[in-house]
C-alpha cells in the first residue's frame, strides 16, 4: 500500500452482472470495488503479494436482518476458509474508500 492506506497498485472497477464477490487475488498492493446495478457491493484490498487481506461489503443478501452496512472482513490467510465470517467495523484509516 502506498502512503496513507492508498493502494499503490492502484483501484479496479469491476462491473460484471452475476459477480457475486470479487477473486480472493488480484493485482498487487491494490484494491478492487465490485459494482452492481451501478452501486458499489463490495471492495477488497490486496497485499503486496496478491492476496485479499481486507472486504468492506456495502450490501448483500440480508435477509434476518442482523448485517450493518457497511462493514468489513479480514482475511487471514493461515486459516480455511481465510476470510473472517462476522462482519466488524469499518477501518477506514487504514482501508480507505476514495481513491
Amino acid at each position: 500500500m502506498g502512503g496513507g492506506g492508498v493502494p499503490s497498485g492502484g483501484v479496479t472497477i469491476v462491473k460484471i452482472s452475476g459477480q457475486r464477490s470479487l477473486k480472493p487475488t488480484g493485482k498487487p498492493n491494490s484494491r478492487a470495488d465490485l459494482y452492481v446495478n451501478g452501486k458499489r457491493k463490495q471492495s477488497r484490498w490486496y497485499d503486496y503479494k496478491g492476496k485479499a487481506i481486507r472486504n468492506r461489503d456495502y450490501f448483500h443478501q440480508d435477509d434476518d436482518h442482523t448485517h450493518t452496512f457497511p462493514h468489513d472482513h479480514p482475511w487471514d490467510w493461515s486459516k480455511t476458509p481465510p476470510r473472517s465470517p462476522n462482519g466488524i467495523s469499518p477501518d477506514y484509516e487504514n482501508y480507505p474508500e476514495g481513491k
